[in-house]
């Protein structure tokens, strides 16, 4: 996958930087400040457009959806922030801890079939933004 590919050699560049050291386990991975990143330290999200699940203004609809999925939904901003006006959300696995990278990715992928499958089912079929036909 290049989009995996590029972040893979991304960190490695920043690795090689001297004076640049991060705090691994060979157990838990790479430790965070966050807990929930403990292992991969990889959050891995995409934005994804549904206003069918969002045609009420707030992300309720498209929590309920991605939940059961084993998604979590942010607004555009991050956590905490609104959902977009057109319906956009982020998008990203719940569970980080102790599954591998190509795990998340996977549950990533998977999950926005699925949930656009939802959308889909909610009135209207979600068209794939640039980022999910580049992963």
């Amino acid at each position: 996958n290049s989009v995996f590919d590029r972040l893979e050699n991304a960190l490695k560049a920043v690795e090689a930087i001297e004076g640049i050291e991060f705090a691994t386990s060979g157990k838990y991975g790479y430790v965070t400040s966050c807990p929930s990143n403990l292992g991969t330290g990889m959050r891995a999200s995409v934005h994804v457009k549904v206003p069918n699940l969002t045609s009420d203004g707030t992300d309720t609809q498209a929590k309920a959806a991605a939940k059961p999925l084993g998604l979590s939904v942010r607004g555009t901003g991050g956590e905490h922030t609104p959902i977009g006006a057109d319906g956009t959300i982020d998008l990203s696995p719940s569970n980080r801890l102790f599954i591998t990278e190509a795990e998340i990715v996977t549950k990533l992928y998977n999950g926005i079939k699925l949930l656009l499958e939802k959308e889909a089912a909610a009135g209207g079929a979600a068209e794939p933004t640039p980022a999910e036909e580049a992963a």
